[in-house]
């Protein structure tokens, strides 16, 4: 089934769902997930054609949350499972200015 965890920046809550050893993405706005980690080829796109659904944010936004660097991605990969890799996300996006709400 997987783990989700809900978080909230600024009011606004969105969800990661952890499946495996995948990570996908979440809110209100965004009613099918986006796949994070490993990056979804159509990512960039979708944001795009999303239509300013997000009107505050731009692409620059959205590289600076999701886009991981070579130490990050090694952490996320060398997970030995969900529940670990839950533990990585909470402690980033904490780092981040989110706030843990739920974990299921």
């Amino acid at each position: 089934m997987g783990i989700r965890l809900v978080f909230t920046i600024q009011r606004e809550a969105f969800y990661l769902e952890i499946i495996g050893k995948e990570i996908f993405y979440g809110d209100r706005i965004w009613k099918n997930k986006i796949r994070i980690v490993p990056k979804d080829e159509g990512f960039e796109r979708k944001i795009i054609m999303s239509r300013n659904k997000y009107p505050n944010l731009n692409m620059k936004t959205f590289n600076d949350f999701f886009n991981l660097n070579e130490e990050e991605r090694k952490e996320y990969e060398n997970a030995k499972d969900e529940n670990e890799l839950a533990d990585i996300c909470i402690r980033d996006v904490k780092k981040k200015g989110g706030v843990l709400r739920k974990r299921e």
